[in-house]
């Protein structure tokens, strides 16, 4: 597990960036197979993540991205907006919890030199 989070991206993450290429590939089968993959993956590991890292909130846009690439022309608009819905309120999260925190450092006490180094 430990390995896991050493790579440089989340494994939905990779999983769903590999499907959106096997999309634009024509290679629409194994890219299914990575998305579902990737979508486990984001809801079994990475979503838990989520307020630890920025990183792990590039899957939904990633998913975002793959859907279309995959289905073509029968891409369902229903899922299509629910992946962007997704993917706003993870953004709007991860948005928040920078805010929450940009404050928190506004209204502390300056720190000396000596505190800072």
């Amino acid at each position: 597990m430990k390995r896991l989070h050493k790579l440089p991206l989340p494994l939905s993450a990779i999983a769903l960036l590999a499907a959106f290429m096997l999309g634009n590939l024509d290679a629409p089968g194994a890219g299914w197979v990575l998305f579902g993959i990737g979508i486990i993956a984001w809801v079994k590991l990475d979503a838990k993540q989520m307020l630890n890292s920025d990183r792990y909130g590039v899957s939904p846009a990633l998913a975002l991205l793959a859907y279309p690439a995959l289905a073509g022309a029968q891409a369902n608009v229903a899922v299509t907006f629910a992946l962007a819905l997704h993917a706003l309120v993870v953004f709007l999260i991860l948005l928040s919890r920078h805010l929450s925190h940009d404050v928190a450092q506004a209204f502390s006490p300056p720190k000396s030199i000596s505190q800072r180094i």
